[in-house]
């Protein structure tokens, strides 16, 4: 055979096997599903997180089966109610220098038996650290005890899968999986006993110690967004121009509950906002108003506020009964909740807002429409910075002195919480869900598969709350308010049992409430828009 004969039947060869591997490769893409892939650059390397003065604490998989675009809610909750306990070993520093901690040890951390390991041992363990350490530091070292809340990370998925676990740790703490798939799923309500999920127009009550269900409810009107707890009430805004409640004890014990409901002017545009430190919660409407509920006895609205403009983002809430928001006519507001309202300050911006203002120490940032972000003095409402920062599209987090944010082309950055300036921009893709935290110093980030992770200021050991839930405005005597709250319109208070033996009340005996007899549908044509028009929850 010669030379040009091989060489013509080694090439026909090689084009053969070729063929063969290509026949396998299609074959095994039709065969089996297509697994998306992700980028690992959605999360944080850790020479990016070093620049910005952060470490991982943890990466976990969260219970989420078609990756991030399947999370249906995402909530970081903040307990009180049960402190973690732990034990620290300090550097006492230099007057004005907060004390360095080279060892910390929680009380509640599992020993090899499965056990805390409780404060007995914490303490054996933290006065060995300090004989280690005594020849490395040379200032003084103490053994101090410390109680810092406990934060838990809640995420729902579009199946009904409820994941809590424990946000500095990431360690699941309980799973379940509730309701019907084919129907939506809206915010969670959580509290340090309940946790409710919206499942169409049902309210699953859970146990939030261990997930377990504990009773459904059916609503009577349909529910929008999802639920708030406050005040011993699940509360869930309607398509019927209220908030429908309902008493928590009684779902508890499965025994008959009073439908609570009150009516407002105008369709609900976000789920309720609660405050943190007493039973009130606030939601604006799409007639320029925003109501504010009193949730000690029963639900009752004590007033509203006519705004420039609907305010269609979540009002951010503080302690002393506040909350700040900003309306699509460019005003931005400081309300108290008192029984006749309150407004601390009114600032005219001059830019449409639609998302929920970031609270971080004592200053309010405000993202308009047009990317520009805000930052406005808590007390006062003036201005911080000489100009606002641009080409911001969504604040997910901070620590103190800084803001972390998503800009309009897509890319992470940080800025300057004093200044405004953008200190880095860092190549991180966009993932599919943007994870907030407004409460803690701690950074989240969740990849198209569902992977979650916690970022936090290097050698923190606790979270540290962003806006402390006792800060109070300082009211100056002489100011007066610009605006002024009108009162609460008639509404429906006194509670009526639909499943009593009184009669039914929308039964053929008496006149249908919710009727066209009794006034117009505010959901028919000639009303707006169909409410269902688009995605409640905003996916």
């Amino acid at each position: 055979m010669s030379n040009s004969d091989a060489e013509h039947s080694s090439v026909m060869m090689y084009r053969a096997k070729s063929l063969v591997i290509c026949s396998l490769m299609v074959a095994s893409s039709i065969a089996s599903p297509k697994v998306p892939t992700t980028s690992a650059e959605e999360l944080m390397s850790a020479s990016f997180a070093s620049q910005l003065g952060l470490e991982q604490a943890w990466r976990r998989q969260l219970h989420v089966t078609n990756g991030a675009s399947a999370i249906a809610d995402f909530q970081i909750y903040i307990s009180t109610s049960n402190p973690r306990k732990s034990v620290e070993v300090v550097e006492v520093g230099a007057e004005g220098q907060d004390p360095k901690v080279w060892f910390s040890i929680a009380t509640d951390q599992i020993d090899k038996s499965g056990q805390p390991i409780g404060e007995k041992e914490a303490q054996r363990l933290a006065r060995r650290q300090v004989t280690f350490l005594t020849r490395r530091v040379k200032n003084e070292l103490k053994i101090e005890s410390k109680e810092t809340p406990r934060v838990y990370l809640y995420t729902l998925a579009s199946n009904g899968t409820v994941d809590c676990r424990d946000a500095e740790s990431g360690k699941p703490i309980w799973i379940s999986q509730v309701g019907d798939p084919e129907l939506n799923y809206g915010q969670l309500g959580v509290d340090d006993q309940f946790v409710t999920v919206l499942n169409g127009s049902s309210i699953i009550l859970l146990d939030a110690s261990n997930g377990e269900p504990i009773d459904s409810k059916r609503t009577i009107d349909v529910p929008l967004y999802g639920t708030v707890i406050s005040g011993g009430f699940v509360l869930a805004p309607t398509i019927r121009n209220g908030v429908e409640g309902y008493r928590l004890a009684d779902l508890n014990k499965k025994i008959t509950t009073v439908r609570y409901m009150q009516t407002v002017e105008g369709l609900s545009l976000e789920p309720l906002a609660k405050s943190p430190t007493s039973p009130v919660v606030a939601w604006g409407t799409n007639k320029g108003y925003i109501y504010f509920m009193d949730v000690t006895n029963a639900p009752s609205v004590t007033f509203r506020l006519d705004t420039v403009g609907n305010v269609n983002g979540k009002p951010a809430p503080a302690g002393g009964d506040r909350f700040f928001f900003a309306s699509e006519g460019g005003q931005a507001y400081s309300v108290r909740a008192t029984r006749l309202g309150d407004v601390l300050w009114s600032q005219p911006l001059g830019e449409p807002f639609y998302d929920t203002p970031f609270l971080l120490e004592s200053t309010v940032f405000l993202n308009s429409a047009y990317g520009n972000l805000f930052a406005l003095n808590e007390r006062t409402g003036e201005p911080i910075w000489a100009e606002p920062t641009s080409s911001v599209a969504k604040i997910l987090g901070g620590i103190p002195g800084a803001l972390f944010v998503r800009l309009m082309s897509g890319q992470f950055a940080e800025i300057d919480a004093k200044t405004g300036k953008v200190m880095s921009v860092l190549p991180i893709d966009k993932s599919e869900f943007l994870a907030v935290n407004r409460l803690t110093d701690r950074l989240y980030l969740i990849d198209g598969r569902g992977v979650a992770q916690c970022l936090r200021p290097v050698g923190s050991t606790a979270p540290a709350i962003l806006h402390p839930l006792d800060a109070e405005p300082v009211v100056e005597e002489e100011a007066e308010s610009t605006e002024k709250p009108e009162e609460a319109m008639p509404t429906e208070t006194t509670p009526t049992d639909p499943f009593g033996t009184g009669g039914d009340p929308f039964g053929t005996g008496g006149a249908d409430p919710f009727g066209t007899g009794g006034g117009s549908d505010p959901f028919g044509t000639s009303g707006g828009g169909d409410p269902f028009g688009g995605d409640p929850f905003g996916n």
